[in-house]
């Protein structure tokens, strides 16, 4: 746990600075700065975010993989027996409708 937990603070750290920084470009881009040709600042701002946002999901995932991985029982498969099985035979009956 004590890996995990520590994958979990730099994670943290690096999306939290991440979105700081992107959030601060936008609102910088947005009401201080005059030049908005095209609106370049915002546009690296919110780029900027959104992938901080995104690798903080993926580094939660995997962090969630490997916990659900570690506490999972592994054994042997068990197939189960074909007479205890059920078959279906789907039957049919379709008739012609005429428009």
């Amino acid at each position: 746990m004590e890996a995990n937990q520590k994958v979990l603070d730099a994670l943290k750290w690096v999306s939290g600075t991440g979105c700081t920084i992107g959030i601060l470009l936008v609102l910088f881009s947005l009401f201080v700065s005059g030049y908005n040709e095209r609106y370049v600042l915002t546009t690296i701002g919110i780029t900027i975010a959104l992938s901080a946002a995104s690798i903080f999901l993926v580094g939660i995932l995997f962090v969630l993989t490997e916990e659900m991985t570690k506490n999972t029982k592994k054994g042997q498969r068990i197939i189960p027996d074909s007479s205890k099985l059920i078959k279906f035979k789907a039957k049919s009956k379709r008739r012609k409708v005429s428009i």
